[in-house]
């Protein structure tokens, strides 16, 4: 299921959503991957998958999407035991490189102290080669299983995109988000936005101290009030009542901290869909910036690469329009030829480049210790029969 790419992709993808729905056979739901801006084509599908898209487990609200087929079961039954890499992996190819980065943060201040935007979130990527391009989809499947021992709270996905050309195979997105955007529930709505971040320390008494110094960090509290203040703005005029918290809380990864506020609100009545609500909302300042329209804007001039589904939604809907949509974050697009991984940061006043370099590298380093894991208990492709050894 798609529309076309450009303005208004999103609000017409919702529409023939909910057509399809209405059209299709009881306990049909609508899954996929919605991207972070509309230059690049949403991916959803109607299935019959009952369960699969939203299967209660140990996981608070978890979400698993899977498209087309199944990832492959790990490990493949043809593989032998695990053998020694011949050479050590190739490291990853940062895009853009750190120093870049760093002058797209100043560049984005500028921006800030001209008025131009108040907030801006600026992403990078690491490009992990992948020497074996057979195995890909394996590796694929093995690091949602490491996310899933070293994430346990989060909400775990693992989608095939579309293939970007005929001839090319379909990548993987793989991911262990902690941020919900929504979950609807007849006219119960949910939401959870996540900005202000600081890492995880293993000393417990350092790490109750970042903890409450993130808690007090009014670089941090600014950020995150200004998505607040937008969820604010777009569901009053939906909703017969909303509760939104006056102060932030504390909400834990294994690696971060962020800043969290729970909101609850109830939909008038006749009530938007999850994924019409989704769109409306999508792309928040926790993931774009403030006012919207001018940090894209910003984003497409600082960013060297294309984000693609990072930073997009991941999620479900049924035909009651109840469903759950969470943000693209902690995760990598698995290809035959590489692993691409993301993280971003939120500019405010108040940021620093070197502050928020670094605070991309620890949210990178999520899916790269996943990426470790998942090599250690990843077997050599088999070389198939008559292949040259």
């Amino acid at each position: 299921m798609s529309a076309p790419t450009g303005p208004g992709q999103f609000h017409a993808l919702a529409t023939a959503a909910e057509r399809a729905l209405r059209a299709s056979p009881p306990s049909t739901v609508v899954v996929g991957a919605i991207p972070f801006d509309e230059s690049t084509p949403a991916h959803l599908l109607l299935t019959g998958l009952k369960g699969r898209a939203h299967r209660p487990d140990s996981r608070p609200e978890a979400v698993r999407v899977f498209q087309e087929a199944f990832l492959p079961r790990w490990p493949p039954a043809s593989a032998a035991a695990v053998a020694p890499a011949a050479e050590p992996p190739p490291p990853p190819a940062p895009e853009p490189p750190p120093s870049a980065y760093r002058a797209a943060v100043r560049d984005a201040l500028d921006a800030i102290e001209t008025g131009i935007v108040t907030k801006v979130v600026l992403a990078r990527t690491l490009r992990v080669p992948l020497p074996d391009s057979r195995s890909y989809r394996h590796l694929a499947s093995a690091l949602l299983s490491a996310l899933a021992r070293q994430e346990p709270a989060a909400h775990l996905f693992s989608v095939t995109l579309p293939r970007p050309h005929r001839d090319n195979a379909a990548p993987v997105l793989v991911g262990a988000t902690p941020e919900t955007l929504l979950r609807r529930t007849g006219d119960l709505l949910t939401l959870t936005p996540l900005a202000g971040t600081t890492p995880r320390h293993p000393n417990p008494a350092r790490d109750r101290a970042q903890a409450a110094a993130l808690l007090q960090s009014t670089k941090d509290r600014a950020e995150h009030q200004y998505v607040v203040d937008a969820l604010r703005q777009l569901l009053h005029p939906v909703c017969q009542t909303l509760d939104i918290p006056a102060e932030p809380r504390l909400h834990a990864t294994s690696r971060l901290w962020h800043l969290a506020t729970p909101i609850r609100a109830r939909l008038r009545r006749p009530a938007p869909s999850s994924l019409a609500l989704a769109c409306a909302l999508h792309p928040t300042p926790a993931v774009c910036g403030s006012p919207t329209t001018r940090a894209a804007a910003l984003v497409r001039t600082l960013e060297p690469a294309p984000r693609r589904y990072f930073s997009g939604l991941i999620g479900w809907m049924n035909q009651a329009g109840d469903g759950h949509w969470v943000i693209a974050l902690r995760c990598g697009e698995v290809a035959p030829s590489e692993l691409r991984l993301y993280a971003g940061a939120g500019i405010v006043q108040g940021s620093t480049p070197e502050a928020e370099f670094a605070e991309t590298e620890a949210k990178l380093a999520t899916m790269l210790g996943a990426l470790d894991d998942a090599r250690s208990t990843t077997p050599p492709c088999p070389t198939p029969t008559g292949a040259p050894r």
